[in-house]
């Protein structure tokens, strides 16, 4: 067991997608995440096929003891926030697409969270687009907030 902890937390460390960064403005969690890898992107921004599921290991520490966690997404076109809903799936069952973890978190307990991200074929194409990912808790209080640079790629160009 032990070694499936490690090599769950240290074996993506030496796969992290470089040029995410922690968020910044009012509101936001002071925490980024320890590491976020996405799938098949060694430098940001990723490209993500139109219609497909980005998948992104989140590995951050828990901040404070957590019973459950929530995550939240909003699309920055530039300076300007647009709403990113997530399905109901996504938002709702977080605890379950923990790795090698379940919820409760104890404070300090570092985590591997599997993020799925579904863009949908109806988006446009765009660059440098950024995904802002937030983390909060039961009570709504901020674990994480992270951002990552992504290209919204049509799959039949």
């Amino acid at each position: 067991m032990i070694r499936f902890l490690i090599l769950a937390v240290f074996i993506p460390a030496s796969l992290a997608t470089t040029g995410i960064t922690t968020c910044s403005g009012s509101g936001a969690p002071a925490q980024g995440a320890d590491q976020v890898t996405v799938h098949g992107c060694d430098a940001a921004p990723c490209d993500i096929l139109l219609g497909e599921e980005a998948l992104m290991n989140v590995i951050f520490t828990a901040p404070h003891d957590i019973e459950r966690f929530t995550p939240h997404t909003v699309a920055f076109l530039g300076p300007l926030p647009v709403p990113y809903p997530l399905p109901p799936e996504v938002q709702n069952y977080a605890c379950e697409n923990l790795v090698g973890a379940e919820c409760p978190i104890p404070a300090g307990t570092v985590v591997n969270y599997l993020f799925r991200l579904a863009v949908s074929n109806n988006y446009p194409v765009l660059s440098n687009l950024g995904i802002e990912l937030t983390l909060t808790d039961q009570s709504g209080q901020g674990i994480i907030c992270t951002r990552i640079p992504i290209n919204s790629v049509d799959p039949t160009l």
